[in-house]
């Protein structure tokens, strides 16, 4: 819901970022740096993030045998096919608010401050392969 969430992107910062928001409180999992290189300023260059380029981004979130859950992020820079993990993190349930959010739940898209084109957005569940 609303309240209960992950959350996986780029920022127009140039970084990836993970988050989880419990009771509407949000906790960063991970932030990494530098994924858009460039000096990125509020004012003078609030966009670090290519223009007129595609670019490829894959969340995946799996729940553990230990009631813990893993967040992965990727991306594919260009959109051709080549991704790269940029972060991995696991949600034991002691950090980030508490308990992990092992539920079902929906999946979506969020963008802030920017006119963009989302192409080939799908969600799988993927709980029937083993991993």
């Amino acid at each position: 819901n609303g309240d209960n969430l992950y959350y996986a992107g780029v920022r127009v910062d140039g970084s990836a970022v993970k988050k989880k928001k419990k009771n509407g409180v949000y906790y960063t999992m991970s932030q990494i740096e530098n994924v858009y290189t460039g000096n990125y300023h509020r004012t003078l260059k609030p966009n670090l993030l290519p223009k007129d380029k595609w670019i490829g981004l894959r969340s995946e979130t799996i729940n553990k045998p230990n009631n813990s859950v893993e967040i992965r992020l990727y991306i594919d820079k260009g959109w051709r096919g080549n991704w790269e993990l940029l972060t991995s993190v696991v949600d034991d349930g002691i950090k980030y608010g508490g308990q992990a959010l092992t539920g079902n739940g929906y999946a979506g898209i969020r963008t802030d401050f920017m006119d963009v084109e989302f192409e080939n957005y799908r969600s799988t569940d993927i709980s029937s392969f083993t991993l």
